[in-house]
């Protein structure tokens, strides 16, 4: 709704702390996925880092991870190993968010294979740990990236505190995949009449 969009605008350009904190995450989502800017990404990655508020802090995470910019994309991907400004205990979160959001999922699933070892490292003793393995799971949702998860933690079945959500991934995805292989035409048929 265009007229929701700008609406939504004209209340981040009035500050985004001046929000209320009701609609505050639905409001910078949209600014972010609609009218992103450079200054924009800055400001709210600066509010982010100078603010002790968690709920303000879980606001613009959700609004940042709604970025369709592969380099906003990869500056949050990047800042999530920074304990500087993503604290390590908000790092999941910021994970399963980005994934989530479609234009960013391929660069999310791409950079939790990358730094692996990094996320083993720093979450393995931590109840975090199996979630980047479990939303990622639920995210995925092509025969490749399906191949491709099997093909990354399968390795990884021996570990206890994987073995059961790395299983309960494959059924997961594997579901999907099926459904979607199975029904995409109909679907698209009956949205185009």
């Amino acid at each position: 709704d265009p007229e929701a969009i700008a609406e939504a605008k004209r209340r981040f350009d009035d500050g985004p702390e001046s929000i209320s904190p009701e609609i505050r995450s639905i409001v910078l989502s949209s600014v972010v996925r609609h009218h992103e800017s450079p200054n924009m990404i800055e400001q709210l990655i600066s509010l982010y880092s100078s603010t002790s508020s968690n709920d303000l802090k879980l606001d613009i995470t959700l609004g940042l991870t709604a970025t369709k910019s592969p380099e906003t994309i990869s500056r949050i991907l990047g800042m999530m190993k920074n304990s500087k400004i993503v604290r390590p205990q908000d790092t999941s979160r910021w994970f399963i968010y980005l994934i989530r959001n479609s234009d960013a999922r391929s660069m999310a699933w791409q950079w939790l294979q990358e730094n692996w070892t990094w996320v083993s490292e720093t979450f393995g003793g931590d109840k975090s740990y199996d979630e980047f393995v479990r939303y990622a799971a639920g995210a995925l949702l092509t025969r490749q990236e399906l191949e491709e998860y099997k093909s990354f933690f399968t390795p990884m079945l021996s570990q206890p505190s994987l073995t059961r959500v790395i299983e309960m991934g494959i059924r997961e995805i594997a579901g999907r995949v099926e459904l979607i292989e199975r029904d995409y035409d109909q679907v698209k048929i009956t949205l185009e009449q």
